[in-house]
């Protein structure tokens, strides 16, 4: 029975996994062949070099982990919807590829750069539902956003298992805080 044809689908689909489960090593040429099974005829077959790899699985995460989820804001909601739609969008994605993500960033200044660009596109995000939620002005909410996206991210960091119920609380205990602090800035 012939074995079925990777496709540069499948050399990402398998990276990712590797990268989230395994770390940067596992994407190097050699291991990402052996964990394919395949030769490395068959890697530049879809790929003129690594770092064109490394780079196409840093495209494919700005798109599922950034791109789609702030996709899954309706501009057009109201501002605490949106929040909460991000705030669930946010929690489903792969923690352990954010990871491995931002490792192979400060190896790879092409990784780097798509890092530096969902970086700016996720906080442009929060810091419009900081502008409708809370009217406030630009430079504010960035700074807003700026500190969501600091315990979102230290998050990560501290526990990228962290399980779905601690998050959500969490999270609400965050909305809560900057709610009240916002209130009372503004009832001043």
């Amino acid at each position: 029975m012939k074995k079925r044809r990777f496709t540069e689908e499948d050399w990402i689909a398998l990276g990712l996994a590797e990268l989230a489960a395994n770390g940067c090593d596992a994407v190097k040429l050699e291991a990402i062949c052996k964990a394919a099974g395949l030769t490395r005829g068959s890697f530049y077959h879809h790929f003129k070099d690594h770092e064109t790899f490394l780079t196409a699985l840093a495209r494919h995460w700005l798109k599922t982990q950034t791109a789609d989820v702030a996709a899954s804001v309706d501009a057009t909601a109201p501002a605490q919807d949106q929040s909460a739609a991000l705030t669930q969008a946010a929690m489903k994605i792969d923690y352990r590829l954010e990871l491995g993500i931002r490792e192979l960033g400060r190896r790879l200044p092409a990784v780097n750069a798509i890092i530096r660009a969902a970086d700016t596109t996720r906080l442009s995000v929060v810091s419009r539902i900081y502008q409708n939620r809370y009217g406030l002005d630009a430079a504010v909410a960035d700074q807003f956003a700026f500190i969501e996206y600091a315990a979102f991210s230290g998050i990560i960091l501290l526990d990228p298992d962290i399980p779905a119920d601690r998050q959500n609380q969490l999270a609400d205990l965050f909305e809560e805080t900057v709610a009240r602090a916002l209130a009372a800035q503004i009832n001043r």
